[in-house]
């Protein structure tokens, strides 16, 4: 009765593939040799154009064959070529033995491969180097300001910090350590993106904040927040402070509309006072300026020149932030037309995948395909925009490397060549291409 049932299900199911217009195919080898690299192709190929949750049938016995040999040599032979084929699969195309199966009953057996449905997980891990950390220590009862290397501000109200057990800190020396993301470059390095939820954004900067106490973790208390003079040479209305959380590896972004970034790009002289000696003061005021500008200054019988301010106005933005961890300073990038686009690398290691855009401060992942191991795929990308596809993977002092100058939009298909490389020399090579 068991049996019966069994051969009613497949047949059922062969019924259900038939409806479903499975392709076909037939390939046939010496199962003795096993399959050269034409045969591999061609499996590889067949299943590269197959649709997910759809069938592929192989037929492993050729017309010349059936009228060649006997039925129970070609029997054997075709049991032999199905094991081939499903061992090529589940080696080089890491396809799990469920979907695939040997159908008996016909003349001979065939084989029959299903294609599951494709899942997508961001390429690459992040990166805190060591080196590029940023700490300072100072004494939490008071207000402190924090200026970075790439000249960035952050003010500490008082009294802020609290241990993981609730504690307030006080009078005790504190250390507050910083990794910034100015650009494209400390970016790609740390394997940081602009993407939110498969959403690309525009950035202004980011950074990861940390703070210890004799080593313990320390947290900001309830209803806290420090605020952050964020550099930049753009100037957009809708800025807002994101945070960032671990997802398939990479930071995945989610805004904070409560937070917005308030962009300062105020380009007038500033009201203050400059000393030029121990006797003479005179003072910058943005409204009569345009009366002294140019004039000799006197004083005590000594000619002056006017003292004029070299230091370039700086822009930045204003944002608030009420965790440490990951904080990002952007906004959504929106576009009215976009395209998909296939990465296909010469390797099956798993890879970095980037898009660098040119013209825009961002850097968006593209997403390995569970179905192809050599495939990534990026979807919503701007078309028309100019972009630097990178694809690598490090480890330790060693890089593999590959890199395309694309306009999103032109190919579907962008096919990367990979090259050995040293650790250096692919930050240097990095370093280059984003240096225009």
């Amino acid at each position: 009765m068991k049996k019966l049932l069994s051969i009613v299900s497949v047949a059922l199911l062969l019924s259900s593939i038939t409806a479903q217009n499975a392709t076909t195919s037939t390939i046939y080898f010496n199962p003795t040799k096993g399959l050269d690299a034409e045969h591999q192709q061609k499996l590889a190929d067949v299943y590269c154009n197959m649709s997910d949750l759809k069938y592929h049938c192989f037929n492993l016995v050729s017309q010349q064959e059936m009228g060649a040999y006997p039925s129970a040599k070609l029997l054997k032979i075709t049991k032999a070529r199905a094991n081939k084929v499903m061992e090529y699969y589940r080696d080089k195309q890491q396809i799990e033995t469920k979907n695939m199966f040997v159908q008996y009953g016909g003349a001979y057996p065939t084989l029959w491969l299903l294609k599951p449905k494709s899942y997508f997980t961001a390429s690459g891990n992040i990166t805190l180097d060591e080196n590029e950390k940023q700490c300072y220590s100072f004494n939490p009862s008071t207000q402190e300001m924090i200026s970075t290397n790439s000249g960035n501000k952050f003010h500490f109200p008082k009294n802020a910090f609290e241990t993981m057990n609730g504690a307030i800190v006080s009078n005790k020396n504190i250390s507050i350590c910083i990794w910034e993301f100015a650009d494209k470059k400390s970016l790609v390095y740390s394997g940081l993106t602009t993407d939110a939820n498969g959403k690309m954004l525009e950035t202004a900067g980011s950074f990861f904040i940390e703070a210890k106490l004799n080593g313990e973790d320390l947290r900001l208390r309830k209803n806290e927040s420090y605020t952050i003079e964020m550099r930049s040479e753009k100037s957009f209305p809708d800025m807002f402070t994101y945070y960032g959380g671990k997802k398939d590896g990479i930071i995945d972004w989610v805004v904070n509309k409560k937070e917005p970034a308030l962009a300062n790009f105020n380009n007038e002289i500033p009201n203050e006072e400059y000393e030029l000696d121990d006797d003479v003061k005179i003072e910058f005021n943005s409204e009569n300026y345009d009366a002294w500008k140019g004039e000799d200054v006197y004083s005590d019988g000594i000619l002056d020149k006017p003292y004029y301010a070299t230091e370039e106005p700086v822009n930045f933005y204003e944002m608030t932030a009420g965790k440490l961890g990951w904080i990002n300073c952007d906004r959504f990038y929106e576009v009215k037309k976009t395209s998909p686009l296939i990465v296909k690398i010469d390797s099956d290691n798993n890879m970095v995948v980037r898009l660098v855009f040119r013209d825009i401060n961002s850097v968006m992942p593209a997403y390995a395909n569970s179905n192809h191991k050599n495939q990534y795929e990026a979807s919503g990308i701007p078309t028309g925009e100019k972009v630097l596809l990178l694809a690598y993977s490090v480890k330790d002092e060693n890089a593999v490397f590959g890199y395309k100058e694309i306009t999103i939009g032109e190919n579907k298909t962008e096919n990367i060549t990979l090259n050995n490389l040293t650790k250096t020399r692919f930050k240097s090579a990095v370093s280059e291409l984003l240096s225009y």
